[in-house]
C-alpha cells in the first residue's frame, strides 16, 4: 500500500491510578507517575519523532499545560475515553454521550478538531465502532486482536476492507490495528505496553525485527508510569501477576524504547501521526 515504511508512537495519557489492577483496588494511591509522560515526550523530541497522544477526557484539564506544550511542538492530540473505563462495561447511549462531551470538552480546551480514538483496555465491538463514525471520528486505534487480554472483545470490522496489514478502511473511516507478529505459531501484540516492556528484550526484539523487514507499518504504545522515575507503590493484597505488571522492566524501558527508535530508522521507517498517516493514504489513493 505504501511506497515508504512509517511507524506511529503513541501513547494512553492516563494517571498510575487508571490502571485496571489499581482502579480496582481497595487500598488508594497518591501519586499520578505522569513524570512519564515528560520523560517519554523527552524520548520522542530527542529523535525529533511526533506522537498521537491518546488522553482521558477527565485528566486533560488536570494536565491542559503539558498537553498544549506537546500540541505546539508538532504532537497530537486524540481521544481515550472521557474515562479510563472499558467501554464494554456501559451500555451503548451512555458510551455515546460520553464520547461525545470528551470531544466536546478537548476542542474547547485546546481548539484542535478531535478526530481519532483508543479505547481503554481496547475494548470496543463493532457497534460502538459504528459510533464514533457517526460522531466524526476520522480513526480508531483500538483493533488488538488478541483475546486473551482483559476486556478485549473481537472487532469483526463488518464493512471494512484490509488495506495494509492492520489497517482497515471503511469510506473515510479508518481503523489502524495494533502490531502483531507470530511467535511460536500464534499471533502477538508487540506493539508496547506489557506485552513488550515484560518480555525478555533481546527476543522481544528479534522478533520486532523480523515483522520490521517483512511489513510497512508499525505502532508502538505506552503509559506513562511505564517511563516514571519514582516509585511504583506496592500494594498489600495485590495479585502477583498485577504487581508484576507494575513493577517489571520499568527502569530499562526507556533504553530498549531508544533502542527500538533505532531498530526501526535502520529499517528505513519514517515516524509520523496518525493524522499525517491519513493524509498520505488520501493521497496515495487520488
Amino acid at each position: 500500500m505504501f511506497k515508504k515504511k512509517y511507524a506511529v508512537f503513541t501513547m494512553d495519557v492516563e494517571t498510575f491510578g487508571d490502571t485496571e489492577c489499581i482502579a480496582n483496588h481497595t487500598q488508594s494511591v497518591n501519586v499520578d507517575l505522569m513524570d512519564g509522560f515528560d520523560e517519554y515526550i523527552r524520548i520522542l523530541d530527542k529523535h525529533g519523532i511526533k506522537s498521537t497522544l491518546f488522553t482521558v477526557g477527565a485528566l486533560a484539564p488536570k494536565i491542559i499545560d503539558r498537553l498544549k506544550s506537546c500540541i505546539n511542538n508538532g504532537h497530537k492530540l486524540a481521544l481515550h475515553s472521557y474515562k479510563h473505563i472499558a467501554p464494554m462495561d456501559v451500555d451503548e447511549d451512555t458510551f455515546r454521550k460520553e464520547i461525545q462531551k470528551s470531544k466536546r470538552l478537548l476542542k474547547e480546551l485546546f481548539n484542535t478538531d478531535i478526530i481519532g480514538f483508543r479505547a481503554p483496555y481496547f475494548s470496543l465491538d463493532d457497534n460502538r465502532l459504528n459510533i464514533l463514525k457517526e460522531l466524526g471520528f476520522k480513526y480508531d486505534s483500538s483493533h488488538l486482536d488478541f483475546l486473551k487480554a482483559r476486556h478485549t472483545v473481537a472487532l469483526n470490522l463488518k464493512g471494512f476492507k484490509e488495506c495494509s496489514k492492520d489497517i482497515f478502511r471503511n469510506g473515510d473511516f479508518f481503523e489502524f490495528g495494533l502490531s502483531k507478529h507470530k511467535i511460536f505459531g500464534n499471533p502477538y501484540p508487540i506493539s508496547g505496553g506489557g506485552y513488550i516492556r515484560l518480555a525478555p528484550w533481546n527476543f522481544i526484539k528479534n522478533i520486532i525485527k523480523q515483522y520490521l523487514k517483512e511489513n510497512d507499518y508499525y505502532v508502538f504504545y505506552l503509559h506513562p508510569f511505564e517511563l516514571t522515575t519514582q516509585k511504583v507503590p506496592i500494594l498489600k493484597g495485590l495479585k502477583p501477576y498485577d504487581q508484576y505488571y507494575l513493577q517489571y522492566g520499568i527502569t530499562s524501558y526507556g533504553k530498549h524504547i531508544e533502542q527500538l527508535i533505532i531498530l526501526l530508522k535502520n529499517q528505513g521507517y519514517s515516524f509520523v501521526t496518525f493524522e499525517e498517516l491519513l493524509e498520505i493514504i488520501h493521497k496515495n489513493s487520488r
